[in-house]
Order: structure tokens, then C-alpha cells, then sequence
């Protein structure tokens, strides 16, 4: 069974703004790059889990959102990563199965070197509820009851990969 990096969207790739469904909303956080590449080579398969209500609210269209996903995947690929997204479109009071912090975006969880890597205590508890262990938080703001590490930013954790020397943002953009 293939270890996985499941990573948050929205927070963790790219910037943290509300509701972002087009290309023009979508800022990158470069440092994703080195440290999936890092994970890669340690033969991670890398599953990014997002909800997206912003579907079913109207804000952007299913359409907007493959078109920002294949964009997200083609980047990736030109830096030999191969990335699987997972999305749920439906509002939170629908509780819908696949929607976070429910785990239907999480595969059995059989391998304990599973890591998760998200921005909000909502991806941490997403994490514990899908028997994910290494359940790691980067933010600036909020500390967490469910992560097993805490990151204020991504550069701290190149710092902890042991990658961050050799990182340079226009080697990724």
C-alpha cells in the first residue's frame, strides 16, 4: 500500500482567500513545490483534499473549478510531480460524506506514515477522525488540539525537511 501526503488546497498550494474558483484568484505558495518534491522521492502519493462549496454556492462554476485543477496539475507535472485531487462542491449543512471533517476523502488508513498537511484545525480533526497520525497545521494564527506538529509558515517547514537552503521561490514560479 503506497504511503500518502494528503495536502489542503486552499491555505497550503495557494493563498488563503475566500471562495477561489478561477485562475485569477489563485496565488501560489511556491514552497509546496520543494517540499511535495520531497515527499516524492520518498515515494508519497500526493491527494490534495478540498471542499469547495463555493460550487453549490454559485461563486464559481464546476467548470471554473476543473479548469483551476488541471491548471494546479499541469504545474506540478512540469516539476515531475503527479498529483490526484479530491473535491466536495456541497454546502456544510448538507454533511455530506466526502465534505471535511468527514473522512471520504481519506483512503484507508492502513499505513501509519500517512501525513496530512492543512491550515485550519478542521483539516487537523479530518486527519484524526481518518486515523492519520502525522497531522500537520501550518499557520501564523491558530494553534490545535489535533495536530501532532504545528508550522507558522512553510518556510518553517523547509526548515524541519532539512530543504529550505536550497530553495529559491524563482526556481518554482
Amino acid at each position: 500500500m503506497a504511503k500518502k501526503l494528503y495536502l489542503d488546497r486552499d491555505g497550503i498550494i495557494n493563498k488563503q482567500i475566500p471562495y477561489v474558483g478561477t485562475l485569477e484568484r489563485f496565488f501560489w505558495h511556491y514552497e509546496i513545490i520543494p517540499i511535495v518534491k520531497y515527499f516524492k522521492e520518498k515515494n508519497y502519493k500526493v491527494i490534495v483534499v478540498t471542499n469547495q462549496s463555493g460550487i453549490e454556492r454559485g461563486y464559481y462554476s464546476l467548470l471554473d473549478f476543473y479548469k483551476l485543477s488541471s491548471y494546479m496539475i499541469n504545474f506540478f507535472l512540469k516539476h515531475d510531480i503527479e498529483i490526484e485531487v479530491r473535491a466536495c462542491p456541497h454546502l456544510p449543512e448538507k454533511n455530506c460524506f466526502y465534505r471535511k471533517p468527514n473522512i471520504g476523502m481519506i483512503d484507508d488508513p492502513r499505513d501509519k506514515d500517512d501525513i496530512l498537511i492543512g491550515d485550519k484545525e478542521l483539516d487537523m480533526l479530518t486527519a484524526k477522525k481518518g486515523n492519520i497520525t502525522k497531522r500537520w497545521l501550518i499557520s501564523k494564527d491558530i494553534s490545535s488540539k489535533y495536530a501532532s506538529k504545528i508550522y507558522k509558515s512553510h518556510k518553517e517547514l523547509l526548515k524541519d525537511l532539512g530543504i529550505y537552503d536550497n530553495f529559491s521561490e524563482s526556481d518554482y514560479c
